[in-house]
């Protein structure tokens, strides 16, 4: 990651830890978390619109990389704030199942998203181009909006969705197997 936007996603880890260190209930962190990570998204953001890129690796590194540095955060807290309103309350058994729940859903992304998904964790590159650059002409109904990281069609590339939630499962997974270890211990 460039030192622009290294810089930024410093600060953002920085503002994690003192939201996880602040708040008084998970609620208030995950809420102050998923605001941190939508205003430096934001600022990248704007970084993108005002200076472009620099050659085609610059786009495709930023759409590969940078992009789901950033937005996985945003898709992670969303899990998590799902979790806290729909886990069941005071009901452990009910608890394991939930958190199960939650484990097959990520293994049907990944089950799905097969063949990219391994394109990713082998560190290929001989599709980036098609995975990374956007369409010249394409219009915003040719690309998914369902995420609010996803607003503006300038800043979609035709696969960056799916690496921002693969990184974005990779942080609930961890969360979800400690929850399990919790329960387990109970």
């Amino acid at each position: 990651m460039s030192p622009e936007y290294q810089e930024y996603y410093h600060q953002l880890l920085t503002a994690f830890h003192s939201h996880e260190a602040t708040s008084r209930t998970e609620m208030e962190m995950i809420e102050a978390c998923f605001k941190s990570s939508l205003d430096y998204w934001g600022k990248i953001c704007q970084q993108v619109k005002s200076n472009g890129f620099g050659d085609v690796c610059d786009e495709i590194r930023f759409f590969k990389e940078v992009k789901p540095a950033f937005a996985s955060f945003i898709e992670y807290y969303t899990f998590r704030y799902h979790a806290i309103l729909f886990a069941p309350l005071n009901d452990i058994l009910e608890l394991k199942r939930f958190w199960r729940w939650e484990e097959r859903k990520m293994q049907r992304f990944y089950d799905d998203n097969r063949e990219f998904c391994r394109y990713m964790r082998e560190g290929d590159t001989h599709h980036d181009a098609e995975y990374f650059l956007r369409t010249p002409g394409c219009s915003a109904s040719h690309h998914s909006t369902d995420h609010i990281h996803d607003l503006d069609a300038e800043l979609i590339s035709p696969r960056d969705p799916l690496v921002t939630i693969m990184k974005a499962y990779e942080l609930y997974e961890q969360y979800i197997k400690q929850k399990l270890v919790n329960y387990l211990e109970a």
